[in-house]
């Protein structure tokens, strides 16, 4: 042990009202005191002193009672072993066993069991050959003579541990010479049967609380070596000197070289993580896992390597270094140098959902310090947008100064050139999404919008597939939510769906449901079959008069016009509020949004002031809003030029897009300014032509910003093109630019094959398909492909599209083809179907045959998980029972059964009677609870 060490109790709990207590042990004051954490933080730790207990000559070894809180184990440097009850409220702790040798020796190491057994270890001696004794050391405490067993004659043991979950089984570190595992129920004479490993890595033993079949051990002094074993396989040896018991082997560097390990300790919290404390003041924390398939050795079955080489063959691996404490470099100035660390163990974490690990470490100053392990490794880089991102507990992104744009600079909005012509709306994020003017940083949290526009676009659309990502256009706001052009393009979309429903947009014998705004003013629509329900000499311009009838549509208010019913089922597509009760309730969902503004304009650009003033003016007492003056601009039917001024630096200083749009039409009381710029998003835009522009000006508004939503790939110009033929070319562009396949094949999917028929969409459908299939998301595949059929029918209830195929297919896990021995073609008249020709040399022969082997390419197919035989092989079990199956009605005795979770495959009768009785994953150390799952 160390000049000191500190032991976090194993019977902790941060649960309400549970003690969190330690023991510092100190060597050179032999003394033991107990402490009782008052509070505690990221970095600092209150705590009182609860008992101490000193003038203990010569500790040099500890353990901590499994079954009693207050009793822990102290081996002595005379080989005594004692155990002591610390007591609390002023009283003195005690001794209350003392377990002697027969002669003076080292004690090395002790180790008390969940059942209260008492090993220690000592040095080697003539008198008493004996170097490994076991004692009882049950609730019944006293001295004991003579221990219950005598173990290692003649051989110094370095280290005794037992194992936390198998009491009965004794992991011993001969020196420099074996690790021997005993399992103290045999009652052979002198456990000859105990299995042991060669090696001279048998200092400070750990066992892994979470996997009992994983501990590690320390080399001797100064040799930093580590070694990982699993002891399932202590007694399996390869050729040369490597054992198959060692599963990682970690040596020193170069640097650390005459430093050793001081203390090894396991993470009671998460399965794997090994603490690693040196002499030189080091803290390394290791992250080890097992894959949760089985390991692969047999090499013929794995694709060949034309670099040649061989293929990694072992499903444990090492995921995570992170040094918590870098080695200690001693300098002249004591009084600056940071106090080395000389000890350290595991706490019990914190309730937070990250189940951060946290490390209490003790310097040679006698200070406690906390460290934390977190979740996320920290990670700096450059992005493809030269963004410099560094992650940690949170993520920040500083760009490159010379795209900083100074504030002063800035554009008032009177002077901006944007106009409809650029991509979308002016998109002011607020302040805390804009860049620092100082340093050119801004922090995020994860579920920042942000963050989800940095991502990789596949990765998002997988989360969304996940999320249930379909035609609910509700559902989607919700999963889309921080990406106002898809919330847009949803709402539009939404709106579109109650219209069409009950037959909504049919008269006249014509269907006009999806069809956009520029299609019905220009009365440009296809009347394919989809559209024409019946034979009639009505066009487009009776369907609209017709629908401006049956829709209850009053007559249209603003520009003269040679075509107000036109105007008004185009106003209806863009969600124009008819009456007062609807333009009301629509502005008080706004202000529950908290778009204080944007309920003013829609107020205001409905030509409602009185109903403006009274919401301005609610706000106002409310303070939700400041008082800028903007009542007395909105009463006043005229405005003088000072005000006017006033309107146009306002708009300047402000960042609320709604805000600037309402100035901005206050300072020239004209919308046509208005939509000239972007403040508004398009159905805003659009509808204000629709009231305020002359027929010409308005054709040429909507055929322009039609042609830039196709251009530029605008999801909301929708709006205009609908979801007919042009909007295939608007998505087709929308696709190239963000490669949001995703969205583009939900959208148009109501609209194909039942009023569009494009060879785009079928093309678009089969790649998304196969994006769900790499994403093994099966049931969200067959969501779409049941509910798109319901769709994608005609009046008369027929189905427009083929039945799709097969949906649930095996696959071959190395190369995802068909394990399907015919091609699922239909037969022509006279053919006789043959199997598939093998496309690969290993996939000819005997197992190719016997349907063992992908015939693509050659990868023998998985092995059931518990008779360990090939899958697509008859059942040894089952010999001539396939008729016996088929009457008794089990049909599934025959199939094979995969767990979707681990992947895991069994012959399907073995797999019903293992989880019979059983929830986890018969594989070893797979885990998984496929039942569950």
């Amino acid at each position: 042990m160390a000049a000191a060490a500190v032991r976090w109790s194993p019977h902790s709990s941060r649960s309400s009202g549970g003690k969190q207590r330690f023991l510092i042990i100190g060597l050179h004051d032999h003394s033991l005191t107990l402490y009782q954490v008052d509070r505690r933080d990221r970095t600092k730790l209150e705590s009182h002193v609860v008992t101490r207990h000193a003038d203990l000559p010569g500790i040099n070894a500890f353990d901590w009672s499994r079954r009693t809180e207050n009793v822990v184990g102290i081996g002595l440097k005379t080989g005594t072993a004692n155990l002591i009850k610390l007591r609390e409220k002023g009283e003195a702790s005690e001794v209350i066993a003392q377990y002697r040798p027969k002669q003076e020796r080292k004690c090395n190491s002790i180790s008390l069991s969940a059942d209260e057994w008492l090993a220690v270890g000592l040095d080697r001696t003539r008198a008493d050959p004996s170097c490994l004794n076991i004692f009882d050391a049950n609730t019944n405490y006293g001295n004991q003579s003579e221990p219950i067993l005598r173990l290692c004659p003649n051989e110094p043991v370095s280290t005794v541990r037992f194992i936390p979950n198998h009491p009965q089984e004794l992991l011993v570190g001969v020196q420099r010479t074996l690790i021997r595992l005993y399992d103290l129920r045999d009652g052979s004479p002198g456990h000859s049967a105990a299995v042991h490993v060669p090696t001279s890595n048998t200092h400070n033993i750990a066992c892994d609380p979470l996997d009992d079949n994983y501990f590690a051990s320390a080399g001797p002094t100064g040799t930093p070596a580590v070694t990982v074993w699993d002891k399932r396989w202590m007694t399996q040896t390869v050729a040369g000197d490597n054992l198959l018991g060692s599963v990682f082997e970690f040596r020193p560097t170069k640097e650390a070289v005459g430093s050793s390990i001081m203390s090894l300790r396991y993470s009671g919290e998460r399965r794997g993580r090994l603490g690693i404390c040196s002499s030189s003041g080091e803290l390394k924390i290791v992250d080890t896992n097992d894959s949760p398939q089985s390991s692969l050795h047999a090499s013929n079955y794995l694709p060949s390597n034309p670099y040649g080489g061989q293929s990694w063959s072992h499903n444990r691996y090492v995921s995570q270094v992170r040094f918590v404490q870098r080695a200690h470099v001693p300098t002249r100035d004591a009084s600056t140098a940071e106090p080395k660390l000389i000890a350290f163990d595991w706490m019990s974490s914190s309730t937070s959902p990250t189940r951060e690990s946290s490390v209490i470490t003790l310097r040679n100053n006698g200070k406690l310090v906390l460290a934390h392990i977190p979740t996320v490794v920290p990670q700096a880089t450059i992005t493809a947008r030269s963004d410099f991102a560094i992650a940690f507990d949170g993520l920040s992104f500083t760009e490159p100064k010379s795209n900083v744009i100074e504030p002063a600079l800035l554009p008032a909005p009177y002077e901006r050139t944007a106009t409809a012509e650029d991509f979308g709306p002016q998109d002011y994020m607020g302040e805390d999404k804009m860049l620092d003017a100082t340093d050119g940083r801004r922090n995020c949290g994860p579920e920042s919008a942000i963050i989800a526009q940095l991502l990789a676009s596949t990765t998002l659309q997988q989360d969304r597939c996940r999320r249930g990502y379909l035609w609910d256009w509700q559902k989607n706001l919700r999963i889309v939510a921080g990406n106002w052009q898809l919330e847009r393009l949803w709402k539009t979309f939404g709106h579109f769906q109650k219209m069409a429903s009950n037959n909504g947009m049919v008269a006249e014998s014509i269907d006009l449901s999806y069809v956009g705004v520029a299609g019905i003013w220009a009365e440009d629509v296809k009347l394919g079959p989809g559209r024409k329900l019946a034979p009639s000499v009505a066009g487009i311009q009776d369907t609209i008069l017709a629908l401006n009838n049956t829709r209850d549509l009053p007559p249209f208010e603003g520009e003269r016009t040679d075509y107000p019913e036109h105007r008004q089922l185009c106003l209806a597509i863009c969600g124009w509020k008819f009456t007062v009760d609807s333009l009301e309730a629509e502005c008080q969902e706004l202000i529950d949004r908290g778009f204080y503004y944007q309920a003013i304009v829609q107020a205001t650009l409905h030509n409602n002031k009185h109903l403006a003033l009274n919401l301005l003016r609610t706000l106002i007492r409310s303070r939700s809003l400041q008082n800028i003056g903007l009542n007395a601009l909105l009463a006043s039917d005229t405005i003088n030029e000072a005000q006017r001024e006033m309107c146009l630096w306002m708009a300047a200083d402000t960042s609320d897009t709604a805000l600037k749009a309402l100035l901005t039409f206050l300072s020239t009381d004209d919308w046509r300014d208005v939509i000239k710029t972007n403040y508004l998003h398009l159905g805003y835009r659009v509808a204000l032509g629709l009231r305020y522009l002359n027929d010409t000006e308005l054709s040429g508004f909507i055929q322009s910003e039609t042609a830039r939503s196709i251009k530029n790939g605008d999801p909301e110009g929708i709006l205009l093109t609908g979801l007919g033929e042009q909007s295939m070319d608007l998505m087709q562009t929308y696709i190239a630019k963000t490669n949001d396949l995703q969205t583009a094949v939900l959208v148009t999917a109501v609209t194909n094959p039942v009023y569009v028929d494009d060879l785009r969409w079928e093309m678009w459908k089969e790649t998304y398909f196969d994006q769900m299939q790499r994403w093994r998301a099966f049931a969200d595949r067959v969501h779409f492909v049941v509910q798109h059929s319901q769709m994608a029918r005609s009046r008369d209830g027929k189905s427009l599209i083929k039945p799709p195929p097969a949906q649930i297919t095996l696959r071959c896990n190395h190369c995802q083809a068909s394990l399907a021995r015919h091609d699922g073609r239909p037969l022509l008249f006279g053919e006789v179907r043959g199997p598939v020709a093998p496309k690969n040399a290993r996939a000819i022969g005997p197992a190719a045959n016997a349907g063992t082997v992908c015939l693509k390419c050659g990868s023998h197919m998985p092995r059931c998980g518990i008779c360990r035989l090939w899958l697509g092989g008859p059942d040894p079990a089952r010999p001539g029972k396939r008729e016996v199956a088929a009457k008794s009605g089990d049909l599934m005795a025959n199939f094979l059964t995969f767990c979707v979770a681990c992947s895991h495959g069994f012959h399907s009768s073995h797999a019903r009677d293992w989880f019979a009785k059983h929830n986890e994953c018969p594989v070893p150390d797979c885990r998984c609870t496929c039942t569950v799952s």
